[in-house]
C-alpha cells in the first residue's frame, strides 16, 4: 500500500522578525535617500565626481556588450580576482605601492604645472582689463 506521508514542520515567521527587518530596511533606505539628495544638491562634490564616473564607466561598459554578457564577465571576475590576489598578494601590493608612489609624483609634477599656467592665464587677463 500506501505510506503514509512524512511529517513536515510548520515554517512561520514571527511579527518581531518582520518588524525589525522592516525596520532595518527603512533605516537602510532613507540613509541611501539622504545620500542621494546630498549628491543630488552637490553637497558632497567628490561623492557627486564618483557616481558620476562611475555611472559614465558603466554606460561605456554597457555600450559595448549585451547584459548577459556582462553578467557572466562580472560573476566570472567575482569568483577569480579574490582567490587570484589570494595567490599573488605580496606581488600585486608591491606593484600598487610602486604605482601610487609613481602617481603622487605625476600628481606633484601636475600641481606644479598647472599653478604656473593659472598664475600665467591670471596675469594675462589682468593685462587684458587694464589696456581699455
Amino acid at each position: 500500500g500506501c505510506r503514509p506521508e512524512p511529517p513536515i514542520p510548520e515554517m512561520r515567521i514571527s511579527q518581531q522578525v518582520v518588524n525589525e527587518v522592516a525596520a532595518l530596511l527603512h533605516s537602510g533606505m532613507n540613509t541611501v535617500f539622504s545620500v542621494f539628495h546630498d549628491i543630488a544638491l552637490g553637497k558632497d562634490s567628490v561623492l557627486f565626481y564618483q557616481v558620476f564616473l562611475s555611472l559614465w564607466i558603466i554606460s561605456i561598459i554597457g555600450s559595448l556588450t549585451d547584459f548577459t554578457t556582462l553578467c557572466y564577465t562580472s560573476i566570472v571576475a567575482v569568483l577569480t580576482i579574490p582567490a587570484l590576489y589570494q595567490k599573488y598578494e605580496e606581488c600585486i601590493d608591491r606593484y600598487m605601492r610602486f604605482a601610487y608612489l609613481n602617481l603622487q609624483m605625476y600628481e606633484m609634477v601636475y600641481e606644479r604645472f598647472s599653478a604656473k599656467c593659472f598664475h600665467r592665464a591670471r596675469d594675462l587677463v589682468i593685462e587684458v582689463l587694464k589696456e581699455p
